[in-house]
C-alpha cells in the first residue's frame, strides 16, 4: 500500500482517543486517525480509509460504513459507545466481593436496545456465599 487516493474497507480492532488500530482486508494492521475533529468511531466498525504513508502503515478513516447495531451505555449526563456489529455479549459478575444487581440491569438493558444475544456468566461461583445466590 502506498499514499494513494484509493480507499480500502478494514475493520476496527482498537481505539485509543483519537487513534483507531484498523485491520486492513489482507490482515495488515493500520494505524488511522478520523478525518476531522469529531470521531463516531468505536471497535467493530467496518470503515473506509486511505494511506497516508508510503509504507502503508498509517492512514485516515474517510466513513464510517452503515451499523448493525452499538453497544453503549447511558447515565444522566451522557452516552458512552463501545462496539458495533456485536453478535453476542458475554456479561460476568463475580458473586464476591458485591453482587450489583444495577449493573447487571445496565448491560441487559443495553444488549436488549442493540439486539443483542446474551449470556450471564457468574463468577466464583465456587464461594459458599455464591452458590446461594445463582440459585
Amino acid at each position: 500500500m502506498s499514499t494513494s487516493p484509493e480507499l480500502h474497507t478494514g475493520l476496527v480492532l482498537a481505539g485509543h482517543g483519537r487513534h483507531y488500530l484498523v485491520e486492513a482486508q489482507d490482515g495488515k494492521h493500520i494505524r488511522c486517525s478520523p478525518r476531522g475533529k469529531k470521531s463516531d468511531c468505536v471497535v467493530g466498525d467496518q470503515v473506509h480509509w486511505r494511506s497516508t504513508d508510503t509504507r502503508g502503515e498509517e492512514g485516515v478513516i474517510e466513513a464510517i460504513l452503515p451499523r448493525k447495531n452499538l453497544f453503549y451505555r447511558q447515565d444522566e449526563w451522557r452516552t458512552k459507545s463501545f462496539a458495533a456489529n456485536l453478535d453476542h455479549i458475554l456479561v460476568m459478575v463475580a458473586a464476591e466481593p458485591v453482587f450489583s444487581e444495577s449493573q447487571l440491569s445496565r448491560a441487559l438493558i443495553a444488549a436488549g436496545q442493540a439486539r443483542l444475544a446474551v449470556t450471564i456468566l457468574l463468577n466464583k461461583i465456587d464461594l459458599p456465599e455464591a452458590a446461594a445466590l445463582a440459585r
